[in-house]
């Protein structure tokens, strides 16, 4: 076969000549391998394609394990056919050895990116005459690590021959026709001294922060013959990072700034101006968009993210593969603003309706908050006091350097000031005890850091008390829950502008695993009453989900 008609050169040629909609770190990435078909003998490289269908078709020879494909052979596709192509296809003249010693992958978040290093992963096992083969899942963490291995597992379980060849353990896979082995390594486990891979996965790159780490298990394949480095990821949110500067490697390469024959790049990302709500644009960052990652969740995550702005950071990361560098506000004005689209309401529209408030007390200094919130139908209703005492480092200072329409604020009712130096918690007290006398109080959320005191004498009175912390174990659901609501049209807030103000200054932290909290070191501005807001709106909305389970259970 010429290496032109090869399906690794004819994607190459459907991106070049636009029939396939790519970003242009793709687009460079074709062109380098049309470019090294014309040119890259005289380098001493030749393109094999035997090689390059040899692993496409070990491919099709393993199962899908997960979703909707679960149980079928594993079909390539185009840009993958492509990468396994080119790093396995492009061969030394001399020795016949691999030419690509060193990948980066980066494409968005469900594009199959655990599926897709399964293969290379397991054939490097089986058919690369290493002698004892050594592949290792890394990770900075165990956990992370692990989500390869176990996906691994799986493919080796279903498989319908490679439990002849390999047996999977709780900690390692053994192949023993090669003596070869698959294990997990990380900082906070296995020890990285002694090893010698021959191919090393190193998921979500964006992760990694321990320098060390990945210097040490890069530099212990030196002694292997035809190792790869397999670095796939997603966009991370630091350019100043490991992951960041491998992306900026890549793109060198890519560019020919710099030479580097043993270096394999495909970066999938739009342009970084790309419009978030255009699919041309989804496409670039998911090569696997309308295959394992659904166009329409893709949709309707950009829609979410354009009303709240705190998820559009996340979006074009997950969604679109591109780097994000610093904070945004968490809800557009916009947004928010629709809450009061319909006739103003007062507390006393809603006396006697059953209500869960949510405080939070602050530095005795600052803004405290106490936040109502009251389900009617499928929608919430919310009212939120704000409290600031009047002393020398409270109200009068903070008017003049803070928020000047604090004076406004607090002639219009929306901002109650205590006489003295610090908050009145007297009466804090003394407006809860007006909340359960006009209301049908169900809980009263707190975080009990900073207010043992007051929580003992809300307790002594019988207040409905639930401990409310503020982390992300506690704080993601009632956020989202806020964020859901908002979007959807659903939370009244009466055109509270304290509020407004605060929700407008809420910094939005994610963590790994995808919870969220506000981060009040990060944010631009006081957010009491918006993290009280949260807690009341999430345990107003936890309760109607367990009505709704309940009316279910009794049908």
């Amino acid at each position: 076969m010429d290496p032109i008609d090869h399906p690794v050169s004819q994607y190459a040629v459907e991106v070049v000549e636009g029939n396939v909609v790519a970003g242009e770190m793709v687009r460079l990435a074709c062109e380098r391998h049309l470019l090294d078909l014309e040119t890259a003998g005289e380098r001493g490289f030749y393109f094999d394609c035997e090689a390059a269908s040899t692993i496409c078709n070990f491919a099709g020879m393993l199962h899908h394990t997960q979703g909707p494909l679960a149980g079928q052979p594993m079909t390539l596709q185009p840009w993958q056919v492509f990468r396994h192509g080119s790093v396995f296809g492009w061969k030394q003249s001399e020795s016949g050895l691999r030419r690509f010693r060193d990948t980066y992958h980066q494409v968005g978040k469900k594009n199959g990116k655990t599926t897709d290093t399964a293969v290379p992963m397991l054939f490097t096992q089986l058919f690369d005459g290493e002698a004892a083969p050594e592949g290792y899942c890394a990770a900075t963490t165990r956990d992370q690590a692990g989500l390869l291995f176990k996906g691994l597992k799986r493919i080796i379980k279903r498989s319908p021959f490679l439990p002849h060849f390999m047996e999977a353990h709780r900690h390692i896979i053994e192949t023993g026709k090669t003596d070869g082995s698959i294990l997990c390594l990380s900082r906070d486990g296995n020890s990285s001294d002694g090893i010698n891979p021959s191919f090393l996965a190193r998921d979500e790159m964006h992760r990694w922060t321990d320098r060390e780490l990945a210097e040490t298990i890069v530099e212990s394949m030196i002694a292997r013959s035809q190792p790869i480095d397999w670095v796939i990821t997603t966009a991370g949110q630091n350019r100043k990072s490991l992951c960041g500067e491998l992306r900026d490697y890549a793109e060198s390469v890519l560019r020919g700034k710099v030479e580097d024959d043993a270096f394999f790049a495909y970066v999938a990302e739009p342009p970084a101006d790309a419009d978030p709500l255009d699919p041309e644009a989804w496409a670039m960052g998911n090569p696997n968009l309308g295959v394992s990652k659904p166009l329409a969740q893709v949709r309707k995550a950009a829609e979410k993210a354009s009303i709240i702005a705190g998820q559009m950071p996340n979006f074009k990361r997950f969604h679109m593969n591109l780097w994000t560098e610093g904070a945004e506000a968490w809800i557009e004005q916009a947004a928010w603003d629709r809450g009061l689209a319909v006739a103003p309401f007062k507390p006393s529209d809603l006396f006697g309706r059953k209500a869960w408030v949510g405080l939070d007390l602050s530095n005795k200094v600052d803004t405290t908050a106490i936040a109502m919130a009251v389900p009617i139908e499928e929608k919430i209703y919310v009212w939120v006091w704000t409290f600031l005492p009047s002393g020398e480092a409270g109200f009068i200072k903070r008017a003049q350097t803070e928020k000047r329409e604090y004076v406004a604020w607090r002639d219009q009712g929306w901002l109650e000031v205590h006489h003295g130096g610090v908050i009145d918690e007297g009466q804090i007290v003394n407006r809860l005890a007006w909340i359960r006398e006009k209301f049908d109080l169900q809980e009263v959320a707190f975080d009990p850091w900073g207010m043992k005191d007051l929580a003992n004498t809300l307790d002594g009175m019988r207040f409905p008390m639930v401990e409310h912390r503020q982390g992300f174990a506690s704080m993601s659901g009632p956020m989202k829950r806020v964020e859901e609501r908002v979007a959807q049209n659903r939370l009244r807030h009466a055109g509270n502008p304290v509020l407004a103000w605060q929700v407008g200054n809420v910094h939005r932290d994610e963590d790994a695993a995808e919870n969220i909290k506000p981060n009040k070191k990060k944010s631009q501005g006081r957010i009491d009453a918006a993290v009280a807001m949260i807690m009341a709106v999430g345990r107003a909305t936890a309760n109607e989900t367990k009505k709704k389970r309940s009316e279910v259970g009794s049908i």
